[in-house]
């Protein structure tokens, strides 16, 4: 192969690579964007009412918005074998029916939005833990994991009048439940299945969990529809279908760790959007705890090139 050829081979590489990244890491962007405005919206709409109850309203808009798209599809849906990528549809939606209750709980148990967004920041630290558990990590991963921890309960430590509620952990459990979400939403993608094919199914066993464990609490009285259901319906659209959907096409092209650190874009942006419109007060709990957080999910390049221009900067002092 001459040098020329070898040129060509390796631009033309390189150039595949690209084109096949950056629409996916752009798809995660968009997606984590409109996430982001998930949080303020939602504290909104849920106000004092029932988590469970608009967890289930939510679901119940998202299955109603998909379902016409998941029609269209149904060759595909009759494919699905049961003992393998069903498997995973059903437990993508078992572990939806915790999130989604934990997700709108955890903006009514009495931490500032800002806290409970900046937690879920810890969502790439649960995944390198995931990948150090299965031997694909360093301890480099274990580090930043542990430094999340941290963060995570500086943040749920007690407030001004030395309060402390165990419902604080749910935004914690929140983030490790997104964490174990992603995992198994890639696996459905490596396994095939059409985004819009695991996106409707995953509401559509979410929304059945939910219900479940509503008719157990005995609340089935409070299924009526509110009457704020326009704007819940306006909100599973935007902020429910199209950013999920947009984040599970994403999946198909990037990798668990890199789809995780991208979108830590959305508490940031839920962040800044909740302390403009719900004026939280920034302590230091807040400062510290996001530090140790955003320190934790810093790719390991940046880290690596802060080194440098500390280098570049103390090797100088020393002549």
């Amino acid at each position: 192969m001459t040098k020329e050829r070898a040129c060509r081979f390796f631009r033309g590489t390189f150039q595949i690579k690209i084109s096949m990244v950056i629409p996916g890491m752009l798809l995660l962007v968009i997606s984590s964007f409109l996430f982001g405005l998930a949080n303020p919206l939602a504290a909104l709409l849920v106000d004092d009412t029932d988590a469970l109850i608009f967890s289930f309203h939510f679901l119940l808009m998202l299955t109603l918005i998909q379902l016409p798209f998941v029609l269209g599809r149904f060759k595909e849906v009759k494919k699905l074998k049961f003992k393998g990528e069903f498997d995973l549809l059903v437990m993508s939606g078992f572990i939806g029916t915790f999130l989604y209750w934990c997700e709108f709980t955890s903006l009514q148990v009495g931490l500032p939005i800002t806290h409970v967004t900046f937690l879920l920041l810890t969502v790439p630290a649960w995944t390198l833990l995931w990948e150090f558990l299965r031997g694909r990590g360093t301890k480099t991963n274990l580090n930043k994991w542990s430094i999340a921890l941290i963060g995570s309960i500086i943040l749920i430590s007690p407030n001004e009048h030395g309060q402390f509620s165990l419902s604080y952990l749910l935004p914690i459990f929140t983030s490790l439940l997104t964490a174990i979400w992603l995992i198994y939403s890639k696996k459905a993608q490596e396994a095939g299945i059409h985004p819009i094919v695991c996106s409707f199914f995953n509401d559509l066993f979410s929304l059945i969990g939910v219900l479940i464990f509503i008719i157990m609490k005995g609340k089935g009285h409070a299924l009526s529809l509110p009457v704020n259901i326009s704007n819940i319906f306006l909100y599973s659209a935007m902020i429910g279908v199209l950013p999920n959907i947009l984040l599970l096409y994403g999946l198909r092209s990037t990798g668990i760790v890199a789809a995780s650190s991208v979108i830590m874009l959305e508490p940031v942006i839920s962040g800044a959007l909740s302390y403009l419109i719900h004026n939280d007060s920034l302590g230091l709990n807040f400062l510290l705890g996001s530090f140790c957080i955003v320190l934790s999910i810093l790719p390991g390049q940046t880290i690596d090139y802060l080194r440098k221009i500390r280098m570049t900067y103390a090797i100088p002092s020393f002549k």
